[in-house]
């Protein structure tokens, strides 16, 4: 991999949204339109460029992989979901995956495994894979970078997430929903039974 390379791209692709952004802002500014601070605008990072823990407390909106369409995400889950579930497309990172399953885990559980009965909540992303969901924001997302993408050889650094900020929300009259209650929210949806004998 082109470490360079892979920089000044980075460079680029910033430079780019710092400039559509501030034009965005002036001509909001020149026409009177603008009437609420400059965090109420909707961000976008690529995954590879923004700490989970900058993402703790926001809220998803979708998801884009290289130059392509945006994938509406509604939560961090479905975020974790639709990354795992694309790169398991790609046969080669499909097959790494499998290999990991029930090898990867957290402090008290499986994060990568087979079946969904031995997981607190278990996100779907193909028969006999599942992916842990029962952590908030930014562990999510540090078990989805440093346990799954990266031990498989994913290169996620063309992976863009859209997401709002608690700002944006409040300036837009959204109420914010604590974390833990959209955790729990999250959990119900997603709850998949066990039957026991």
């Amino acid at each position: 991999m082109n470490y360079e390379q892979l920089i000044e791209e980075l460079r680029e692709e910033m430079l780019q949204l710092v400039n559509t952004k501030c034009d965005a802002l002036l001509q909001m500014y020149r026409s009177g339109e603008v009437h609420t601070s400059v965090k109420d605008t909707i961000r976008e990072s690529s995954l590879i460029t923004v700490s989970p823990a900058e993402l703790k407390g926001k809220r998803p909106l979708a998801v884009q992989f290289a130059p392509g369409e945006w994938i509406e995400t509604p939560t961090w889950r479905k975020v974790a979901q639709r990354i795992l579930q694309t790169c398991n497309e790609q046969p080669d990172i499909h097959e790494r995956f499998m290999e990991m399953c029930g090898k990867v885990a957290g402090r008290w559980r499986t994060i990568l495994g087979s079946s969904p009965e031995e997981m607190d909540v278990p996100i779907k992303v193909d028969e006999e894979l599942y992916f842990e969901g029962k952590f908030d924001t930014e562990a999510m997302l540090n078990m989805l970078e440093k346990k799954v993408l990266e031990p498989a050889g994913v290169d996620y650094s063309s992976i863009k997430i859209r997401y709002m900020a608690k700002g944006q929300e409040q300036a837009n009259g959204i109420e914010p929903v604590p974390e833990q209650d959209v955790l729990e929210h999250e959990e119900q949806e997603q709850h998949v039974p066990v039957q026991t004998m």
